[in-house]
């Protein structure tokens, strides 16, 4: 190329600019091609700004499942009751809820059963519920309320009602037999007998409390559960809140001293009964109502230092203290 110097030196410069103009135009029409901001992706730019969104709301989410957690747990501030019982109550269609109260202050509770959605209310246990059908199965819930919000709600069931009679022949007595009339829960889930509670009647005659012709003591301490052949339990109630009967301790049938011999005797009296973990209902065979066994050493059913008791031989070795022996049990759903 001819021309001056200064010519030469012009046309050099606008060359360069040109070459240079081109590359930065290549340049950006490759960062804007969708297989550079895809190749970004792996650690450019654009990746910061993506990583940071996606962190950012899961870390927003997370944030907000705690603190709803958190505000849950702070506004509920009563706690739950417990040990929860429910027993039959004195007619059917009722019953009577118990429980031992949580230690954070209290204003009252409420008891909901299901099937239904029955609801009674009280300031302090026992808690009366009326209106169940008779024969259905419920599910109590017990929820407590205090200034600052409700416990979470404690549940028991389904729970079943039962009446139970059973007889024991006393020769000795005729036409009198000794007869336990009571009532219990049964839970359909845990298979298990809570609240037998009922009246021991019993033909003893010229007692010292002076019965005639029988006497009847009260026993409404279920102390003792056990399992008994198949699908079975043997359940015992007490007069007293302990299972002291005899003077060994204890009230394995076949005693017949009273508990405290030759001292002072502490009047304990039980009933033991025979139930189907199938089916309460069902009819005992003859080897369960072997099992079957009573003791009144209250005042009303002394013969001296000797107790008023029902057992047989194939049971327990031998018959009651006056021949009396377990000749019947019914369970009916109630």
């Amino acid at each position: 190329m001819q021309g001056t110097p200064l010519e030469r030196d012009t046309m050099t410069s606008t060359r360069r600019i040109w070459i240079l103009t081109g590359a930065v135009l290549a340049l950006v029409a490759a960062c804007g091609s969708d297989d550079a901001i895809d190749g970004g992706a792996g650690g450019g730019s654009g990746a910061t700004s993506s990583t940071t969104s996606t962190t950012t709301t899961t870390s927003t989410t997370t944030t907000t499942s705690t603190t709803t957690s958190s505000t849950s747990s702070s506004t509920t501030t009563v706690d739950m009751p417990s040990a929860v019982r429910v027993a039959p109550g004195p007619t059917p269609g009722t019953a009577v809820v118990s429980f031992t109260p949580p230690s954070s202050p209290v204003t009252g509770y409420t008891v909901t059963a299901d099937p239904g959605g029955i609801t009674a209310e009280a300031a302090a246990a026992p808690i009366s519920v009326a209106g169940l059908t008779p024969k259905v199965d419920y599910t109590f819930r017990v929820v407590a309320h205090g200034a600052s919000g409700d416990s979470d709600p404690v549940s028991v069931g389904p729970l079943g009602f039962f009446e139970v009679v059973e007889t024991f022949h006393e020769p000795m007595t005729k036409p009198y037999d000794t007869v336990f009339t009571g009532t219990f829960t049964f839970d359909t889930t845990a298979k298990s007998v809570s609240s037998l509670a009922g009246s021991l009647t019993q033909a003893m005659t010229g007692g010292e409390a002076g019965c005639d012709p029988v006497c009847s003591v009260e026993l409404g301490h279920q102390l003792s559960s056990v399992p008994a052949a198949a699908d079975g339990l043997l359940v015992a109630t007490f007069a007293l809140d302990t299972t002291d009967v005899f003077a060994a301790g204890g009230f394995a049938p076949g005693g017949t001293k009273y508990y405290g011999y030759p001292d002072a005797n502490n009047g304990n009296a039980y009933a033991l009964i025979w139930v189907s973990t199938v089916d309460p209902t069902t009819p005992p065979a003859q080897a369960e109502i072997d099992l079957l066994a009573y003791a009144d050493c209250t005042p009303e059913g002394m013969m001296g230092p000797t107790c008023m008791t029902g057992t047989s031989v194939a049971g327990y070795g031998k018959k009651g203290t006056m021949g009396g022996q377990p000749s019947s049990q019914v369970i009916t759903k109630r």
